[in-house]
Order: structure tokens, then sequence, then C-alpha cells
């Protein structure tokens, strides 16, 4: 991922997925946050808005800065808008259920070597792999809350 016009496409515009997002984008990314709730999504927008305005106003970044991170999110209500994506990072309900069909789904829009990444801790990765014709591109990848603040991963 050192290309830094690389897409990411994270799922789950909650605390966790807003999160990711801003950190991806921060790190030169281009970021489709996606969620199935618009609100959601929206909320998440003004939240990172907000969380990068902050940064500014303490001077730990540039106003031109935070506008060009805040341009880099892209906000997505649909799988299809994901296309093009190297990396996908879910951050969603923890349930196996719903985390297997999003994978299984996903896999049929994304480019044929893009990383599949669950932010699950609690969940099996090979359990949530199982649903996908090709396992072997899911890993977890956890990031810790929270994830603009806290700068692990495991």
């Amino acid at each position: 991922m050192s290309n830094l016009n690389s897409k990411v496409a994270i799922a789950g515009s909650g605390a966790m997925g807003a999160g990711i997002a801003q950190v991806a984008a921060m790190a030169g990314h281009t970021v489709f946050l996606y969620d199935t709730n618009k609100e959601a999504v929206d909320k998440a927008m003004v939240g990172i808005a907000s969380s990068l305005e902050k940064l500014v106003a303490k001077g730990k970044l540039a106003e031109r800065a935070a506008l060009d991170i805040r341009q880099r999110i892209i906000p997505a209500s649909s799988l299809s808008e994901l296309q093009g994506a190297s990396l996908f990072i879910e951050a969603i309900v923890e349930k196996l259920a719903v985390k297997s069909e999003l994978f299984a789904a996903v896999e049929e829009v994304l480019i044929e070597d893009a990383i599949l990444a669950s932010n699950t801790s609690s969940l099996s990765i090979t359990a949530i792999a199982s649903s996908c014709k090709k396992p072997e591109r899911v890993i977890g990848l956890h990031f810790f809350n929270p994830a603009v603040l806290m700068p692990l991963v495991e």
C-alpha cells in the first residue's frame, strides 16, 4: 500500500470505520466509506470534518491539508462504488453471518488481488473467510480505538 494514489474501501461508518477512514485519508489514500445506512455515513463525514478541524485549531494540521484529507474520503452507498479498491477493511457489527455475507459480496466487486481485511477482535478470520471463493485474500487487521489517536494495529 505504498502507492499514495491507492484506493481503500471501508465498510461501516461508526466510530471505528470513520476513524480508519480518516487515518487512511491522512496517509494519502483515496477512501470510499460505505455503509448501508446513509445517515450513518453523513454523520461519520461530519465527525471526520470536526476531528480535522480540531487538529487545525491545535496547529497540528494545515487548513489546506485538512481540506485535502476530507476530499479524499468519498461516501459510498453501494458496494459497486468500491470497485478499484486494492484494500477493503470491514468495521461493521460483530455478527459472523453479517460479516460473511458482506465479504462474499465484496469479493465479487473488488479487483482480483485486493486484500479483504476485517477489523474484528472477537470473531474467527477463518470463519469469515470461509464465505469467500479465495479465502487466502482475507486477513485480520485490528485497529485500536480510537483509530485516529491510537497508532496501533494488530
